[in-house]
């Protein structure tokens, strides 16, 4: 089971140069479950939101973007949602050595209940990962 944060998917949905890379590497775990959080909707919202605000996209490519992140979401991963005992882990998380930002520990949280891999973009979330004995699905 491989849980996908939100910099793997706002890379693919919002084309980011290593979007072909990415989709080739999650198709070639077609066998391994991809899942991801319900947390990863609203934060897919709050990118394409940024994006737009920021200039990077305008209104109609971030609404392409969600719709299409969305289609896919429901066709092709498992959506589970955040339990109250995922928030209480992430608080303790939270409190490890290293610095750890709230909604990187929620994704950890869940990620721990559900014995998955965890893929991310984001280095110094899979570098947090590793120090505290997750296992890390590699993406590049």
């Amino acid at each position: 089971m491989i849980y996908l944060d939100t910099s793997v998917l706002a890379a693919i949905f919002f084309r980011e140069p290593n979007a072909a890379h990415l989709v080739a590497r999650l198709e070639s775990q077609r066998k391994a479950k991809l899942i991801i959080s319900a947390w990863a909707l609203t934060e897919m919202a709050s990118v394409g939101g940024i994006k737009q605000r920021t200039g990077a996209i305008d209104a109609e490519t971030r609404w392409q973007a969600i719709a299409a992140f969305q289609r896919f979401a429901s066709m092709h991963l498992g959506t589970v949602e955040i339990e109250p005992a995922d928030f209480r882990t992430a608080a303790v998380l939270i409190e490890s050595p290293t610095p750890l930002r709230a909604e990187d520990a929620l994704h950890l949280a869940i990620v721990r209940r559900l014995g998955a891999q965890i893929a991310s973009l984001d280095r110094r979330l899979c570098a947090v990962a590793k120090e505290m004995g997750f296992a890390n699905f590699e993406l590049l």
